[in-house]
């Protein structure tokens, strides 16, 4: 029996054959913004398209993550890489509170990993201390929305002056070559869920549950929409993508590191 996808691989138009043997080859290239906002990812534009799930993620030449493209290749070129959508970003999150739930959560840390650390101006990975915030416990809920925010707010300056790619490379590319699709990678459901379902929800409700009851961590939801409607201003979609936690292992690692950190004043810097 062929599945769904062979099937779907096995009558793609013309036009899908001519776009895949252009990208079989690694050539790296802008891909445009994906329809829609806060949707899954891979969504159905992108599988849809005879993209698959395996090897999502290209590090590009900054050591920036980017997305694979959904026409490349289904082996990598003989320099190990994929071709990719050099105009994309993933960016992966996670949030970190020891005694999570009891009175042991005394403090919390967030995490966002670009990709691989360098000394040439790559990506300059985050681990940040949650400061106490009067009335506000630490959970690992409130890290993990703050490392989103965070994410975000650190993507600012590539979807307005770009810098995640080397404009000179491929020739042609206009400077600066700026993002127009963010992925925000994460192992928890309930941001990932929350960011591409129930929130639209709340805010329709009055930020109250199906249960009639006030929305947990609202504070943060809506700062966390703020900066997606600035990035939506700017072109910018932004995607949410569920992943093992054993995935997810370099922003883990980068917000356990936060806890030794010093708190700083996220709502003033991330607002």
């Amino acid at each position: 029996m062929i599945s769904s996808r062979a099937a779907m691989k096995s009558t793609r138009s013309l036009s899908d054959e001519r776009g895949r043997k252009i990208h079989d080859k690694h050539s790296p290239h802008r891909s445009g913004r994906p329809p829609g906002n806060c949707n899954r990812f891979p969504g159905p534009y992108y599988l849809d398209s005879g993209g698959d799930e395996d090897n999502l993620e290209v590090v590009g030449l900054n050591n920036f993550v980017h997305v694979r493209c959904h026409f490349s290749s289904p082996k990598a070129c003989p320099c190990g890489r994929y071709a990719c959508h050099l105009d994309s970003m993933i960016v992966a999150v996670d949030g970190a509170c020891p005694g999570n739930g009891s009175d042991l959560a005394v403090r919390s840390a967030c995490g966002v990993y670009f990709g691989p650390e360098d000394d040439d101006g790559g990506p300059r990975n985050m681990a940040l201390r949650v400061p106490d915030e009067p009335g506000m416990l630490h959970t690992s809920q409130r890290a993990e929305l703050w490392a989103a925010i965070a994410a975000l707010w650190a993507s600012d300056k590539y979807a307005e002056s770009g810098g995640q790619w080397p404009c000179e490379v491929p020739e042609g590319c206009k400077t600066p070559c700026r993002i127009s699709h963010l992925v925000i990678k994460s192992d928890s459901a309930y941001l990932v869920n929350s960011m591409t379902g129930a929130i639209k929800k709340w805010k329709t409700n009055g930020w109250l549950t199906t249960k009639k009851t006030p929305v947990a961590n609202r504070d943060l939801w809506e700062l966390l929409l703020k900066r997606v409607a600035y990035l939506d201003k700017l072109g910018v979609t932004v995607d949410w993508w569920l992943v093992p936690r054993k995935e997810n292992e370099e922003a883990d690692d980068l917000a356990n590191a936060g806890l030794q950190r010093k708190p700083l004043a996220l709502r003033d810097i991330l607002s």
